[in-house]
């Protein structure tokens, strides 16, 4: 068995957490943004000094899933003023939640959510939301067996396009999930 762990990022490793950021979102959306684009959203979201504060931001936690030590994945919560849209203090947001595609699906995302509602139990929220892509039918599928529903939209920039995300939530109760 393929030992996998959750861990809490580490103020050290934050050039590891934008190591992945930028590379699973460049994997994610490769072939619908160009080159500009991605670097002009990296260098406006995923520089050091921006990951470095939101990192250091009491109402955000970010957490990486490592298979044998090998960060494959990674999570961002908000909760109250840290979170991108004004929902309030009943919410925690799922901002990020990404994977290299070769360990997408065998329930990694799951542990995840769970990890996110687990998260909102302790700090006693209510809901869960999140943006996803209005493109992206694989995590919108996903995202739909774990119990969200679509409850509007924002637009979302990269580079100079800008996207509708649909807005995506659930209730904490009844929480858990078959992982």
């Amino acid at each position: 068995m393929t030992k996998e762990t959750i861990t809490a990022v580490q103020a050290s490793e934050i050039e590891d957490l934008q190591a992945i950021a930028q590379r699973t979102f460049h994997a994610t959306f490769e072939g619908s943004y160009s080159e500009a684009d991605f670097s002009q959203f990296f260098a406006e979201n995923y520089n050091l000094d921006i990951l470095t504060t939101e990192f250091h931001n009491p109402e955000s936690f970010h957490y990486f899933y490592k298979v044998k030590g090998q960060i494959v994945g990674y999570l961002k919560l908000n909760i109250d003023a840290a979170q991108t849209e004004a929902k309030g203090p009943a919410y925690l947001e799922i901002q990020r939640i990404y994977f290299d595609k070769a360990y997408q699906g065998g329930g990694r995302g799951k542990k995840f959510i769970q990890l996110a509602l687990n998260k909102a139990l302790e700090y006693q929220k209510t809901k869960v939301w999140l943006g996803v892509w209005e493109h992206n039918p694989q995590a919108l599928a996903f995202y739909k067996t774990c119990g969200f529903k679509v409850t509007g939209q924002h637009e979302f920039k990269t580079g100079d396009v800008i996207d509708i995300d649909l807005i995506m939530e659930r209730s904490v109760s009844d929480y858990f999930l078959k992982v």
